[in-house]
C-alpha cells in the first residue's frame, strides 16, 4: 500500500499516482477526502483517508527517494533572480547573521521560507549553483535566500539546487533533512503550493 499523504509528501500525487499505478499498487493512504478522490480518479481500488488506522507495511520514503541507498526522484530547484558582488565584512540578509570574510559572489535564490524552505537551514546548508555546492549563507527569508559563491559568477536566471540526485552534485534531500534536524518526508510535505510540480 502505497503511502501518499500529505499530497505525496510534496511530490503531487497527481504526478505519482499514475507511476505507482503502473507499478502494480492498487492500494493507497491519502490525508482527506479530496485526495481520496484523485485517487479513484486515478484507478486505486483499496483507499484509506483521514486518520483511519493504516496497516504498518505502508510503501513511503523509498518511493519517493527518502530512505538510505534510494534513488532520489525529486529536485528542488529556485530561480536565480540577482547576483551581487560584495566586498570583505558585508552583512548578509536580515540580522547580518553571516558576514562575507573576503570579497565574494552572492546569488538571491527566488525561494524562501512561504516555499517550505526551512529557516533552519539558514547558515546550515549548502544548494548547487553554477556547477558547485555553495553555503547556503544568511537567513532564510519568505520569498528568498542567499547563497555564497566565491569568485564565481552564476547566470541570471540560473537555477540553484536545493536538493536532488548527489550523483550530478546537489545536496540530498536527506542531507537537507539532516541540516534541518527534520524527518525527510517532513520536509519534502512541508513544500509549499507556490512550488510548480512537474515530471521529467
Amino acid at each position: 500500500m502505497l503511502d501518499a499523504r500529505a499530497d505525496a509528501y510534496g511530490h503531487s500525487l497527481a504526478l505519482v499516482g499514475p507511476v505507482a499505478r503502473e507499478l502494480g499498487f492498487t492500494g493507497v493512504v491519502v490525508s482527506d477526502d479530496a485526495d481520496a478522490a484523485r485517487a479513484r480518479a486515478l484507478g486505486f481500488r483499496d483507499i484509506v483517508a483521514g486518520r483511519s488506522p493504516v496497516a504498518e507495511s505502508l510503501t513511503g520514503p523509498e518511493v519517493y527517494g527518502l530512505a538510505p541507498g534510494a534513488r532520489p526522484v525529486l529536485t528542488l530547484e529556485g530561480e536565480i533572480v540577482a547576483v551581487k558582488r560584495v566586498g570583505a565584512g558585508a552583512g548578509v540578509s536580515y540580522g547580518y547573521t553571516h558576514r562575507t570574510e573576503r570579497p565574494t559572489t552572492l546569488a538571491l535564490v527566488g525561494l524562501g521560507y512561504a516555499d517550505g524552505v526551512p529557516r533552519l537551514a539558514s547558515n546550515r546548508a549548502e544548494v548547487l549553483v553554477a556547477e558547485g555546492r555553495r553555503p547556503l549563507v544568511g537567513r532564510i527569508a519568505m520569498d528568498q535566500f542567499v547563497a555564497s559563491c566565491g569568485d564565481d559568477t552564476p547566470v541570471l536566471g540560473a537555477h540553484a539546487v536545493l536538493f536532488g540526485d548527489p550523483a550530478h552534485g546537489a545536496p540530498s534531500a536527506l542531507e537537507w533533512a539532516a541540516w534541518t534536524e527534520r524527518d525527510p518526508l517532513a520536509l519534502t510535505a512541508g513544500l509549499g503550493h507556490r512550488i510548480r510540480r512537474e515530471a521529467r
